[in-house]
């Protein structure tokens, strides 16, 4: 059964912004010489990634980690180069800025709800993308509050930020383990990507015409 929607949370890759977690990794090749399987396991393999996400370790320890395991140190690898290196690999969907406030226009709260980590959501909002001048009601990140989806921790925290019932909050990501963690708590929820299956998801309950 659909409730009336009141809020509308949205993940962050994939739905506003894309990402390729390869171009991460031939950064790395390309700006400090590394070869491209010791990038990624580097990254993503050992967890050290995961737990950046889950806000367990600093940039500077996150950086110190990868260096570590290179062999190089803070002069031939710097800290503020490797986590641009491993950041800069998002294009925005530029049409979402507008969705986002087309959303907020039909009388909607707006909220972000994104398992992502500091070094990544710092080099988002430098950049000039359409959707940083959109303004949010509520952001939740996972860095932020030391829990990923689809851990429930994070849901609790988004319900607390929106001061919305969880039967009148939406959720669009791209990953249906998050959506149904959503619906598990009497959330409404799409599983979709950013673009036309998220507009055709906003139109189908009813935030969207």
């Amino acid at each position: 059964m659909k409730h009336r929607i009141e809020f509308v949370y949205f993940d962050l890759g994939n739905v506003l912004v894309r990402f390729d977690p390869n171009i991460a990794c031939n950064n790395l090749v390309e700006r400090f010489g590394v070869r491209k399987q010791e990038a990624w396991e580097a990254i993503y393999d050992s967890g050290f990634q995961d737990r950046f996400e889950h806000g367990q370790v600093s940039g500077e320890e996150f950086a110190e980690q990868i260096r570590q395991l290179f062999g190089g140190d803070a002069d031939s690898m710097p800290t503020s180069g490797l986590l641009d290196a491993v950041s800069d690999m998002f294009t925005p969907i530029d049409m979402m800025a507008e969705v986002l406030n087309r959303v907020k226009e039909n009388g909607f709260g707006v909220g972000l709800l994104s398992n992502t980590c500091h070094a990544h959501w710092d080099w988002i909002r430098r950049q000039s993308y359409l959707m940083n001048q959109f303004q949010f009601d509520a952001i939740v990140l996972s860095f932020e509050e030391g829990a990923m989806k689809p851990d429930s921790v994070i849901y609790e925290v988004a319900e607390e930020r929106s001061g919305i019932p969880p039967k009148n909050l939406l959720f669009l990501d791209d990953k249906p383990e998050n959506t149904s963690a959503a619906l598990s708590r009497d959330w409404q929820a799409s599983c979709c990507l950013g673009g036309q299956q998220a507009v055709q998801a906003l139109q189908d309950f009813g935030v969207l015409r």
